[in-house]
């Protein structure tokens, strides 16, 4: 527990009740943007949003950025793999249900880039403006 003056435990109350439904919601949306374009960016988008109200709870305990830096690499790799090898072997021929299957990993595999991606600007700012 945070042990700073200014600390709100009515604050942590709500987002740790608030945490589950971001993250659910996020999933959701993820999930089913599959059908629809811009499901992953959405919902990577919006699972930023825990860490951003973790922050508002405990600002000096900040996740590993350098972990966070590694998945959005290791993400980025493999949906340019995905993208190259749907192109070689023909993503137009294959049966529907693999087109789905290719689409869910995918939206997910950019949800999880984004909400990295933001995630590292958001702890580059936080950190700067904290002076740290």
């Amino acid at each position: 527990m945070n042990e700073r003056a200014d600390h709100s435990e009515i604050l942590e109350d709500i987002l740790l009740f608030i945490y589950p439904l971001i993250i659910l919601f996020g999933i959701f949306v993820i999930v089913t943007g599959v059908t629809q374009s811009g499901g992953g960016f959405q919902g990577g988008a919006v699972l930023v949003a825990v860490l951003m109200c973790r922050y508002l709870v405990y600002p000096d305990d900040m996740l590993g950025l350098n972990a966070i830096k590694k998945t959005d690499k290791i993400v980025l790799i493999l949906i340019l793999v995905l993208g190259v090898g749907a192109i070689l072997i023909g993503f137009s021929n294959l049966p529907q249900y693999i087109k789905n299957i290719y689409n869910m990993v995918i939206g997910i595999l950019i949800g999880i880039r984004v909400s990295s991606g933001l995630s590292v600007i958001f702890y580059t700012f936080a950190d700067i403006e904290g002076g740290d």
